[in-house]
C-alpha cells in the first residue's frame, strides 16, 4: 500500500470506522464502509485510491444504493430528477443511475498524504446522501416528505 492509503486506513482505524480493504485492478485500493442513511437502512461507502507511490493520488468516494429504481418506466423521471439534484443540491458530488437501476452518488477528488481532507469529504457526503433518499422517494415513489 502506499503512503497516502496507509494513513487513511489508520485515520479511519483510530476513530473506530470499520472498514474492509482490497487491492483492485492497478494497484488501487478499495476501502468499503456502511452508514446509516436511514432509520431502517444501511448503505456502503466506497472509497477507491489509485495505487502508486506519488506524493498525490486520485481518489473517489462511492454512496451506493442511494435509490434503487423499482418501475423501469420511470428511468426518464429518474434521470430529469437526477439532473435537477446534480445542479441544485448535490455540490461537489454527482448522482449517476447505473444500468440496473441504481442511483448512487460519487466524487472525484485529488489527495496527499493528509488523509483528513478525504475522510471530511467522505463525512460531507453521507450527509447530503441521507437528503437526497427522501428526494427520491418523494418524487418516483410519491412518500410524503
Amino acid at each position: 500500500m502506499s503512503v497516502i492509503n496507509d494513513n487513511f486506513v489508520q485515520l479511519l482505524n483510530s476513530k473506530k470506522v470499520p472498514l474492509k480493504s482490497q487491492e483492485i485492478e492497478n494497484g488501487h485500493m478499495l476501502h468499503r464502509m456502511n452508514f446509516q442513511i436511514q432509520k431502517n437502512r444501511a448503505s456502503a461507502i466506497e472509497v477507491i485510491i489509485q495505487g502508486g507511490q506519488d506524493d498525490y493520488a486520485d481518489a473517489q468516494v462511492i454512496y451506493r444504493n442511494i435509490y434503487n429504481m423499482k418501475d423501469r418506466a420511470q428511468e426518464g423521471q429518474a434521470l430529469e430528477l437526477i439532473n435537477q439534484l446534480n445542479e441544485m443540491r448535490t455540490g461537489y458530488y454527482n448522482l449517476f443511475l447505473a444500468g440496473d437501476g441504481e442511483i448512487f452518488l460519487r466524487t472525484l477528488m485529488r489527495v496527499g498524504q493528509d488523509p483528513e481532507p478525504l475522510y471530511q469529504t467522505m463525512i460531507m457526503g453521507s450527509g447530503i446522501a441521507r437528503n437526497l433518499v427522501k428526494e427520491f422517494e418523494t418524487s418516483l415513489d410519491g412518500k410524503k416528505a
